[in-house]
């Protein structure tokens, strides 16, 4: 299956209708697990994380469950990832069917994977930093996506560290946030050499979003509109590979760090050089910036 960029053109109320039949479909595989295993609506309440009345609907399909619910779900109910497997299916057939935007899957996602070769991905950037990306390229800037707890695993050219996106200031507050979450073990980045001999992946940027334990699927990304959202299992083990293939190309994650260090440190003001040579250091950026969105795989 394949999803380009817009949104669908079929008959909403098929595609509604499709969604509902998926839901109600899940929601009977919960409803399954749930009586094999010998327990009641009642058993699976929690005033933390899921009310009786919330399972009921579940069951019913009368809701979108979100991943947190389901993987307490296959916890509870003992189903060692096939529910999860279950849900993250439902999820990737309804957001196809609807038509839904490749990055509205982020929210879905437990792990993603992401390389770019031009700039730093834009859940990473500053606002200045974006401003000025967006201005260079003459493109809108991208919103992000606010919080979330997915992990994060990123490969990006050398030559986005030593770039001067809006100058030495910008790049120095966004690679002040990227040193800022390496450190705080938020963010796994890995940055290949310039002087690489063969570079693995000569293509533009794509991510891996992993929705369940056997469920990923690949998301081409486009400078103009959404770019395309590949799930044919055969395709999306590709882009694993070469993924993988480009962590292999690239500095581990310490040298990484030390290198993004390294172009920090260099865009100070030399005023500010002089006093951390003298001894006087103070707080600086990197104790105030803080970027722990992430949890590190």
């Amino acid at each position: 299956m394949k999803s380009s960029g817009g949104r669908g053109k079929g008959n909403p109320g098929n595609s509604q209708g499709g969604c509902e039949e998926e839901w109600a479909r899940f929601g009977l595989r919960v409803r399954e697990l749930r009586e094999a295993a010998g327990l009641s609506v009642g058993d699976l309440s929690t005033r933390e994380v899921c009310e009786g009345s919330t399972v009921q609907r579940i069951e019913k399909g009368d809701t979108d469950v979100p991943l947190y619910l389901a993987e307490y779900l296959d916890r509870r109910l003992k189903a060692q990832g096939s529910l999860v497997n279950a849900w993250a299916r439902t999820k990737l057939n309804t957001h196809l069917a609807t038509g839904g935007r490749p990055h509205e899957l982020d929210y879905s996602a437990s792990a993603l994977r992401e390389f770019h070769p031009g700039a730093f991905p834009p859940d990473l950037q500053s606002h200045d930093y974006a401003t000025a990306l967006a201005q260079a390229s003459g493109t809108e800037k991208r919103s992000t996506l606010g919080n979330r707890t997915s992990i994060l695993k990123v490969v990006l050219n050398e030559s986005v560290v030593r770039a001067r996106v809006g100058g030495d200031k910008v790049m120095r507050e966004q690679l002040g946030r990227i040193v800022t979450s390496m450190r705080g073990g938020g963010l796994c980045l890995q940055i290949i050499p310039a002087d690489i001999a063969e570079h693995p992946c000569p293509m533009g940027p794509f991510r891996l979003l992993s929705l369940g334990p056997v469920y990923t699927v690949a998301h081409l990304i486009s400078p103009c509109g959404d770019g395309q959202l590949i799930s044919r299992p055969d395709e999306v083990r590709s882009f694993s590979d070469l993924f993988e293939d480009l962590r292999g190309a690239a500095l581990s994650v310490s040298e990484s760090l030390d290198l993004v260090t390294e172009v920090y440190e260099s865009l100070k003001p030399r005023d500010e050089q002089k006093a951390i040579t003298s001894g006087d250091q103070g707080e600086g950026p990197l104790s105030t910036l803080g970027m722990d969105r992430y949890t590190r795989h």
